[in-house]
């Protein structure tokens, strides 16, 4: 059982990985470069594990999907989770 103050951080962190993604998405014309796991985690301040779970967890709660190395995402969603 995760303890709250635990769930609470994971929470946050997620949300710092969800605007990462929005920010890096932009308006989908602009041809940005890929961004890898790693350097996510440098930016949000965390481990990559942590990274990969959050992203595990917005792709279960159908916020993203990934498609080929691809990360196809639902801006809708993703903006509701980058606000948590």
């Amino acid at each position: 059982m995760t303890s709250p103050s635990k769930r609470h951080s994971f929470i946050h962190i997620r949300g710092m990985v969800a605007r990462i993604l929005l920010e890096h998405a932009g308006d989908g014309a602009s041809g940005r470069p890929r961004v890898a796991q790693r350097d996510i985690a440098a930016a949000v301040g965390t481990d990559w594990e942590t990274v990969y779970m959050s992203l595990k967890s917005m792709q279960y709660a159908g916020a993203i999907r990934i498609d080929r190395h691809r990360l196809i995402i639902n801006k809708e969603l993703l903006q509701k989770l980058a606000a948590t």
